[in-house]
This record gives C-alpha cells, sequence and structure tokens, in this order.
C-alpha cells in the first residue's frame, strides 16, 4: 500500500509541464498551495465569480484540509484514527460521518480486490522498513507470519453505517489491530474540498493532493483539463501519456518511487496482504480514473497489487477506466481497460 508521499501526475498548462508545480496565477483563477498529511496539495480554480469573497473560500478550503487531516492522519497523535488505533479495546464505538464513509469505500475496494487492498497493513509496513523501523535485515519467514496475524480488515473489523437513531459505530476483534488509511485517504480529500468549491458556485476546477486529482469543467482554455501519466523512470521525471480529465477522480499507484534496500535488494513499498511480502511482478504503475477521487486512489492501489492480468481482469469486469505500466527487459508495455479506452476517445 502507498504512504502519503505518492507518485505524482503531471498537470499541463498549456505547453508548460510541471511535476506538481504551478505556472504563475493568471485573471480570474485562484490558485492555493501548502501542505497536509504529509505531502502537498495544489487547488486551482479557473473563472471564480467576482463576488466570491477569498478570504472564505480559503477558509473552506484550510477546513475541509484540517477535517481530512484530523480525521485520518496517521501523524497527529489526536486524530480519529490514531486515537482509535491507540485503544485495545474490542468494544463498538462510534466513529464520525467522515471515517465511516472512507471505511465504506475501503471495505468496498477489499471485497472487489478478493482482499488485496488492505487497510490494516501497519505491522507489514514497519516489518518491511516503510514505517518508523529502520532495520536493514529482511524479515523472517516467522517474522511475516506473525504480523500476518494482525492483518485482515474483514477479519478484524466490525462496522456499522449510520441510521436514523444510531451513528456509525466500528469496532476492532484483536485490539492490536491498527487501520491506516493512507491508500485512500488523499483523495477522500480532494472531493471535499470539490463540495465547497461548489457550494461557492465555481464548476471548473482543479484539486491535487499528493498527486491525486479531481478535476471538473474546464481548464483556462476552455478544455478538459489535460494531466500526464508520469513515466515509471526512478531516475527522472517525464510524461509518458496525457489523458483529458473532467469531472473525473485521477490517482496514480506506482512501485518506483518508494522502496526501500535490505541485503542488497530493492523492495517495492506496496506490499501484498496475502503473502505479507512487497509484490514481486512486473507490473510498475496503475493509472484510474473514477467518479470520485477517493476511489480513484484506492483502486489504483488494489490494482497495482493484484497484478497486470488479475487487475485488467477486475478492471473489464467492474467498467473501471485503468492505464497499465509494465516493466520489461525491451522497455515498457503498457495496456488499458475498454473504459479507459472509451474515455479517451470521448475526450
Amino acid at each position: 500500500m502507498r504512504s502519503f508521499l505518492s507518485v505524482c501526475l503531471v498537470v499541463i498548462f498549456g505547453s508548460v509541464l510541471g511535476g506538481c508545480d504551478l505556472i504563475a496565477p493568471q485573471n480570474k483563477q485562484y490558485v492555493l498551495r501548502g501542505y497536509v498529511m504529509g505531502t502537498s496539495y495544489m487547488v486551482k480554480a479557473i473563472d471564480a465569480k467576482d463576488k466570491i469573497d477569498k478570504e472564505s473560500l480559503y477558509n473552506d478550503i484550510k477546513a475541509s484540509l484540517d477535517e481530512a487531516t484530523q480525521t485520518f492522519s496517521n501523524w497527529e497523535e489526536d486524530s480519529e484514527v490514531s486515537v482509535f488505533n491507540a485503544s485495545p479495546s474490542t468494544r463498538l464505538r462510534p466513529i464520525s460521518m467522515s471515517f465511516s464513509h472512507v471505511l465504506s469505500e475501503a471495505m468496498r475496494i477489499h471485497t472487489l480486490s478478493d482482499g488485496h487492498f488492505d487497510i490494516t497493513l501497519a505491522p507489514l509496513i514497519d516489518l518491511w522498513g516503510f514505517g518508523p523501523n529502520d532495520d536493514e535485515r529482511l524479515p523472517t519467514a516467522l517474522d511475516i507470519t506473525e504480523a500476518l496475524k494482525q492483518v485482515g480488515q474483514a477479519r478484524f473489523l466490525e462496522h456499522q453505517v449510520a441510521k436514523l437513531d444510531q451513528p456509525a459505530t466500528l469496532r476492532k476483534r484483536k485490539g492490536t489491530v491498527s487501520v491506516n488509511f493512507s491508500a485512500i485517504a488523499k483523495g477522500y480529500g480532494a472531493d471535499l474540498i470539490a463540495r465547497r468549491l461548489l457550494r461557492h458556485g465555481i464548476e471548473n476546477f482543479l484539486i491535487e493532493i499528493g498527486g491525486d486529482l479531481l478535476a471538473r469543467g474546464v481548464n483556462e482554455r476552455g478544455k478538459a483539463w489535460r494531466v500526464g501519466i508520469e513515466k515509471p523512470d526512478p531516475e527522472g521525471r517525464s510524461v509518458h501519456l496525457v489523458v483529458p480529465v473532467s469531472n473525473l477522480g485521477m490517482a496514480t499507484s506506482g512501485d518506483y518511487r518508494n522502496f526501500v534496500k535490505k541485503d542488497g535488494k530493492r523492495l517495492s513499498h506496496i506490499l501484498d496482504p496475502g503473502t505479507g511480502r512487497p509484490v514481486e511482478h512486473d507490473l510498475t504503475s496503475v493509472t484510474i480514473l473514477a467518479e470520485s477521487a477517493m476511489r480513484a486512489d484506492g483502486l489504483a492501489t488494489a490494482l497495482l497489487v493484484m497484478g497486470e492480468e488479475q487487475g485488467k481482469a477486475l478492471a473489464e469486469r467492474e467498467k473501471i477506466a485503468a492505464y497499465f505500466i509494465r516493466r520489461t527487459p525491451d522497455g515498457y508495455v503498457t495496456s488499458s481497460s475498454t473504459a479507459f479506452d472509451r474515455l479517451m476517445e470521448e475526450k
């Protein structure tokens, strides 16, 4: 699964390419940049109405980011997820609507992917050196077996959505189990901001958090936003494919930016919940376009863990717009789902 430091999609403004940077703000545009949940964010609103109060808009965007951080950040000790993780209690406890909403989507993707997407991977993340553990040794088979005893969101999490007279609730069936929303929370943060912008009457915008995007309407040239899928090259940054995006969320998950070396072996940070080990297949990047940034975020990770054959089969069955880049000795090989091809034709 991914950390909050994610693969970066490349936003293309006219002929200017900029990793996750911005060109200078122009007339009728609001551009806001900053940092949240351990990564960067950018909001660009086009043709915003003159009557909109800039301070009010900024405060609303900040409120969305604060809500996402206070709910899902594993780095904040008093966040809702950190408090839940720290408690050894196995009793039902009320959770916020935001927590419940994202958890429901995580459960949906977990089921769709036959468990390849899992938010209880913290023991494996730490074991393989993607958490606070900086042990340079490879884990033993026994280490992995013990860590897997704490992994499995379907086994260890019991979630009830809110009813008319009852709040949403969650309990863990084992007190030591913890959850990590890093593979889905950034997308949800983008969705939250989008709702705030729409309330202000802004209908043309692009939101990016840690490489995950939500685009609505058109860019400053009156056309669909153009987003570049990055070439999966750990040595540099370049655009592999340009995708027109409008009224969709978009996310890429890849194994080429975040990895560790143990005993001289390069290990991907993409972990398989079934084996407890980093994935070893040759699929290096998956890009998803979906109706929300949250869904695109989670599905990108799920399909990358699954590998190209299983991931593409899921994409075809569920009509998911997916683009795959596979690493081979002769270079990169790409493939895409029918839904992705149709989106490219429509734009």
